[in-house]
């Protein structure tokens, strides 16, 4: 029929201290129990009342007094291996829509040599100015590396 998209969401205080251990388990955990639920009504041919609250509860997620940190990974995915009659792909990039100014999108997916990865990113103009003159990102990243044909 099609695919099926999922999220999750993880609730943190504005005065927590984030930690990245704790915030990559919490996600890990919570994926595995969306996998699960979506497993379980996939095998049973049923929608739960679970899996419908789920579903129902994203589209209330975005307010604006809420922070939404959203990633989305291509990685390990053969776009480029992908041949409709003209040949493969030169380069390829995903398309965001930003529902609010404060929605944040990361989207990562390999690089058409598949020695690195490209992550596009979405963030509110007046951290982006920030984020793009942060010197220890650059010491590792390309901004806006050029297309290779």
């Amino acid at each position: 029929i099609g695919n099926l998209q999922t999220a999750f969401f993880l609730k943190k205080d504005a005065e927590s201290e984030v930690e990245i251990h704790e915030t990559v388990a919490a996600f890990r955990t919570a994926k595995e129990e969306v996998d699960k639920m979506l497993k379980d009504n996939v095998q049973s041919n049923t929608l739960s009342q679970g899996l419908l609250n789920m579903m129902g509860s994203q589209a209330a997620v975005f307010k604006p007094d809420i922070d939404i940190y959203t990633t989305s990974s291509w990685l390990g995915k053969p776009f480029y291996g992908v041949d409709f009659g003209w040949g493969s792909p030169v380069w390829m990039g995903s398309a965001t829509h930003t529902v609010y100014d404060k929605l944040v999108y990361v989207s990562l997916m390999d690089s058409k040599d598949g020695e690195g990865v490209e992550a596009w990113i979405n963030i509110p103009a007046e951290v982006m100015s920030v984020f793009v003159h942060d010197q220890e990102l650059l010491a590792y990243a390309v901004l806006n590396p050029p297309i290779t044909i």
